[in-house]
């Protein structure tokens, strides 16, 4: 009777190999953008059996919160600052669908998507919101029946290999799930489903587990109420006894115990079981290992726990049959909250202004939406002497700042330098900077930009070259031999110049710290200088190295005064980050995060618009005739 299912758990060795196979460094990146923030794993049905597994990893590996999810449950409550990670083997889950879009119009940051599949209708979704990513994996051995399978071992193996390559963990996973089990678990993968038949006859199940194990219980009780095998509750070893042991009190004869133990809480789980009747029908699985290896062999254990289940309650759990209001009530999705591109301006931008400064009184909120119409009305009106934009995350997505400027961003730039418009760009990087400007801008039009490099300190046109790496003296030395002593930043790499001290942060360091420690340092040692930050990197920089720079400069190109208005494009405009200098204006437009200021650095693009995405926005609606710029926002 579980002929299809056991087919199923056959294949497992193909979609295992096939797992570990696949090039993770995609799947790292995107982690890794989210591993300095607590998480929230959205997962539904099989789904959640992967998100509980990621929010485990997550958990060991970066020492944050991380918390699993259902769609439903993310779209009612309010988080804020959280990772948003969706899971869906498929991608057409409604579900998970609506609940990415639901954090694309909150503007959760990084929201991502594990997909099994390389094209979808979360994939599309993800196209709306171009700053959220969506991560592919695809196989033939990753398509499951009623339940998940061999994606969800496919997506656990994946998860669990990325976020040993972003950590530096070097060790393999056995090439054999068998070895996987052998040595992570007392019970061999062969034997799981004759060992745990007498425990699973009663028809209530009672699971006790230890944390590491926690996914794997999910998953179990996950399938046994999907497939009908049987009554279940579970909680993990402590908890139980906290009320949770009067069940066998009343119900033993009912009632069989499975217990999942990981090798920290092994003494916990003998004695816990010793108290337990001796009519209880028993199993106890012990693991052993790297957490991550026990939660995974643990989830191969609910796999066949499941398979067990339905041998003796008659059931295939890869076809236990679908009920006709079964199949309706699938099809069935939340409602979803919907702002849409074109709502009011307005409202989204003192949203933005809201969730930046905490605000939460009405009175507050009503003079925000003055103040943010008068600054709509103020940009719509003005006339510019050119325009300047930040690089990184501005101009290139943060993962892409080493490729070539899209074309669309090269096409709106080469529009209005055609017309005559001045541009300059502002930006913490040196040469590298330059290379891609000049891939994208025509050579014909490289006078009328200007760069200013490492945050203002070098400033040239296009056509004039990058600068030449500086000595960065003796001085600057003896402050990066400083940083680099201290144990905050003994992990990090360094490159300096005259100009400035970059450092790029490892993967689980929020750069807001990072930010804070360098500048006490820099204090304590008497040196002067400015510390910002990026995405996972701080720049130290010295003397009148600033972004705002690149603004007089393009005043003084044109010849105008030192109040001219030019419009300013970034996207880190909240301190400590690098454009927060810059955007600090009544002309200065964020791309992504606002400041707290209630009248300069407004964020004007449609919800969930970020990164380029709103850059393009905001090219969309920028021109230049007669010698001016300007821009007409909605």
């Amino acid at each position: 009777m579980t002929a299809h299912y056991l087919k199923e758990l056959a294949h497992l060795q193909k979609a295992y190999e096939v797992a570990l196979a696949i090039d993770v460094a995609p799947f790292c990146t995107a982690i890794e953008a989210a591993a300095a923030r607590s998480a929230v794993m959205v997962g539904s049905g099989g789904s959640f059996s992967v998100a509980s597994f990621a929010a485990l990893l997550h958990e060991l590996n970066t020492g944050r919160l991380a918390n699993a999810i259902t769609p439903l449950d993310y779209m009612t409550v309010p988080l804020r600052d959280v990772a948003v990670i969706c899971f869906s083997a498929s991608g057409r889950n409604k579900d998970i669908c609506a609940a990415f879009d639901d954090a694309a119009q909150r503007e959760a940051k990084p929201l991502l998507g594990l997909v099994m599949r390389d094209s979808s209708p979360l994939h599309e979704l993800a196209s709306q919101y171009r700053y959220a990513k969506v991560i592919s994996a695809s196989s033939a051995h990753f398509i499951d029946g009623f339940l998940a399978v061999g994606s969800l071992l496919g997506s656990c193996v994946l998860l669990l290999r990325a976020y040993r390559m972003l950590t530096g963990c070097r060790a393999l996973l056995p090439h054999v799930l068998s070895e996987l089990v052998a040595c992570a678990a007392s019970v061999s993968l062969d034997d799981i489903i004759p060992y745990a038949e007498h425990a699973l006859e009663p028809t209530a199940t009672s699971i006790l587990y230890s944390s590491s194990l926690k996914p794997s219980a999910i998953d179990l009780e996950s399938r046994f109420v999907e497939a009908a095998l049987g009554n279940i509750h579970g909680t993990d070893l402590r908890n139980f006894g906290h009320g949770r042991h009067h069940w066998f009190a009343k119900r033993q004869l009912e009632t069989g115990l499975v217990a999942l133990v990981g090798d920290e809480q092994n003494s916990l789980a003998t004695r816990t079981l010793e108290l337990i009747p001796e009519s209880v029908p028993r199993i106890r699985v012990d693991f052993q290992g790297p957490k991550d290896e026990q939660a995974l062999a643990g989830l191969l254990v609910s796999l066949h726990l499941a398979a067990a289940a339905g041998k003796l309650r008659g059931i295939d759990p890869a076809k236990p049959g679908v009920p006709e209001f079964g199949r309706k009530l699938y099809r069935l999705a939340p409602s979803r909250r919907r702002h849409g591109q074109h709502s009011d301006l307005t409202e989204t931008a003192v949203w933005r202004k809201k969730m930046a400064a905490g605000l939460r009184n009405s009175d507050h909120l009503s003079e925000l939406h003055t103040l943010c119409r008068h600054g709509i009305e103020r940009l719509n009106r003005s006339r510019f002497a050119g325009f300047v934009f930040d690089y990184d995350g501005t101009l290139c997505e943060p993962d892409a700042r080493f490729e070539p400027l899209s074309a669309l961003i090269a096409d709106s730039l080469n529009r209005l330098l055609r017309r005559g418009a001045i541009i300059g760009i502002a930006t913490g990087r040196g040469g590298s900077a330059a290379e891609g400007v000049r891939a994208a801008v025509r050579e014909e039009f490289w006078d009328k930009v200007l760069i200013g490099f490492y945050n203002g300190a070098v400033i040239c046109s296009l056509d004039e070259g990058p600068p030449s790496p500086s000595d960065p003296g003796v001085e600057i030395l003896k402050l990066e031999d400083i940083l680099r002593s201290s144990r905050h930043f003994s992990g990090c790499k360094f490159r300096s110049n005259r100009n400035q001290i970059a450092i790029s942060l490892p993967s689980f360091e929020e750069p807001i710290v990072s930010v804070q420690a360098a500048t006490a340092i820099i204090e304590h040692a008497g040196f002067a200088a400015t510390v910002s930050c990026s995405n996972h990197s701080i720049d130290v920089t010295f003397g009148n190295a600033r972004k705002t720079a690149v603004v007089d400069a393009i005043r003084q190109r044109v010849g105008m005064g030192l109040d001219a208005p030019v419009l300013r494009v970034g996207d880190k405009g909240r301190w400590p980050g690098n454009d927060a200098e810059l955007l600090d204006d009544p002309y200065g437009l964020s791309v992504d995060e606002v400041s707290p200021s209630t009248e300069n650095c407004w964020g004007l693009s449609p919800r969930g618009i970020l990164g380029v995405q709103a850059t393009l926005y905001y090219l969309d609606r920028i021109n230049w005739k007669y010698g001016e710029g300007f821009i007409k926002l909605e």
